[in-house]
């Protein structure tokens, strides 16, 4: 399983990002940790980590999501809603 942070600074990934992640059956699951709190729709960080991890492939390969997501953690504060983690399918 592929781990990225968004952090104050950026992105942090746990492996390298390439086809080889999707060796054997063309997906992956990706874990999204907050530490810095996403504020919107957690499809829309979803959709934003695919474009993240679609800089780091070949023209060969896309990355795409259809938003089966199988853990999600959301709240809210005076800012708004938020989410603070969330892991979801991704495929090639």
């Amino acid at each position: 399983m592929l781990t990225i942070k968004l952090t104050a600074t950026g992105k942090e990934h746990n492996q390298t990002i390439s086809p080889r992640l999707f060796e054997g059956c063309g997906n992956t699951l990706v874990k999204v940790i907050c530490e810095k709190l996403y504020y919107g729709n957690p499809n829309d960080l979803e959709n934003s980590i695919c474009s993240y991890m679609n800089s780091f492939m070949d023209n060969k390969c896309e990355v795409k999501t259809n938003h089966v997501t199988t853990d999600l953690s959301t709240g809210s504060n005076s800012n708004g809603n938020y989410v603070s983690q969330l892991t979801f399918q991704v495929f090639i």
